[in-house]
């Protein structure tokens, strides 16, 4: 018989933001639902984004009273006509706000949120000082009860000069306050978002090809049927991390019900033979790194020692194995892995941090490099 645990409020934003701090999904959710006819975009305009680009941006920064303010997520993709980060106009943020309950200042909070990125890159360095600014498309994830009905516009907040309503207007007062709201409006405040609101798709039949789509029928789904028919479909489709996160939030937000939990949790197959396929990769890729390496360190042992000179050279390759296969799969956010590499100088390790860049996403597998150094337990 099945059982179910005491119902409790659900992390939903959390979720949220858990799932999509993955570039999939930031990815699709601009292919299917920020184009029309579901959103405000052109389908060229997001054609012209060259996905591959795309990296997370730290999104916290300091207020000037040194009150801390978070936000949920930056993002940053080039256009395919930019050759790097640095072309005017080559690239958009894309910055994303998590909610699960309605808020009348939303448009208020994405145009403060866009300040002081901006704020934040050019003090951080990711902007130089006078360059011009990119554009931005503030996306909020709206994933609670019923649909946004929340104005998307700043200009809804702004109050054009009319006579009370309460007062016998004089016909000279009305002329005045329409001349003032024509003479004013183009010195306002003009900043809009675009809400991906769960709650208009959550009857769409699912696509398979669409990360995000599926996890908006996940989000919704209660049929056990349906929930395992979803998630048959991430298989090939997530990254296996990804994944997880969409099969533990689901468990999570159906209670743990423990006759679907039996039939999702079969998929747990599916990890144990990621795991084995992972190990296989990397024996793959760091034999031919050694094969590399050798060659190099025979070279280098004529004058320092022939053994010395192999195992520095088996080293130097797995070490360059990794670059190459961080730089294909993670592009550019890559960049601050290979530093830490440089300090890694056991090859039962360096297979490892291969193991965990198979299944891992860039923060996670940086992290990992970084606290297993600070205990030095890779040296």
């Amino acid at each position: 018989m099945a059982t179910s645990r005491k119902s409790k409020p659900l992390p939903r934003d959390a979720a949220d933001k858990a799932i999509f701090s993955y570039p999939r999904m930031i990815a699709d959710a601009m292919r299917r639902y920020a184009v029309h006819p579901r959103g405000p975009l052109d389908p060229r305009t997001v054609a012209a984004l060259d996905f591959d680009t795309l990296e997370k941006l730290p999104a916290e920064w300091i207020t000037d009273d040194f009150r801390r303010r978070i936000g949920d997520q930056a993002w940053r993709v080039r256009f395919r006509w930019a050759e790097d980060w640095s072309a005017p106009g080559g690239h958009l943020l894309i910055l994303v706000e998590f909610q699960s309950q309605p808020d009348q200042d939303m448009a208020l909070r994405m145009a403060s949120y866009a300040q002081r990125v901006y704020d934040e890159l050019e003090a951080t360095g990711v902007l130089r000082r006078g360059m011009p600014r990119p554009p931005i498309f503030p996306l909020v994830i709206y994933s609670g009860p019923g649909t946004w009905n929340i104005a998307t516009t700043l200009d809804s907040f702004i109050a054009a000069p009319k006579p009370p309503p309460t007062a016998v207007a004089r016909p000279e007062d009305i002329e005045d306050a329409r001349r003032a709201a024509r003479d004013l409006a183009a010195f306002q405040l003009r900043h809009a978002y675009f809400a991906l609101d769960f709650g208009l798709h959550r009857e769409d039949d699912p696509v398979p090809d669409n990360a995000v789509s599926v996890h908006i029928g996940l989000d919704s789904a209660s049929d056990r049927d349906r929930v395992v028919r979803l998630l048959n479909l991430l298989p090939g489709l997530v990254e296996p991390r990804l994944m997880q996160t969409m099969l533990q939030w689901t468990l999570l937000r159906l209670g743990m019900d423990q006759d679907i939990a039996e039939e999702i949790m079969g998929m747990a197959d599916y990890y144990s033979q990621l795991e084995e396929t992972a190990k296989g990769w990397t024996k793959q890729w760091f034999a031919e790194g050694r094969a590399e390496g050798i060659e190099h360190g025979i070279e280098k042992g004529m004058a320092q020692g022939v053994e010395q000179g192999i195992e520095q050279g088996r080293t130097e390759g797995e070490r360059a194995v990794l670059r190459r296969q961080a730089e294909r799969r993670f592009g550019t956010s890559a960049s601050p892995l290979y530093p830490l590499l440089e300090q890694v100088h056991s090859t039962a390790k360096l297979e490892e941090i291969g193991e965990w860049l198979v299944v891992d996403t860039i923060d996670q597998l940086i992290a990992k490099v970084e606290a297993a150094l600070a205990d030095d337990r890779i040296h």
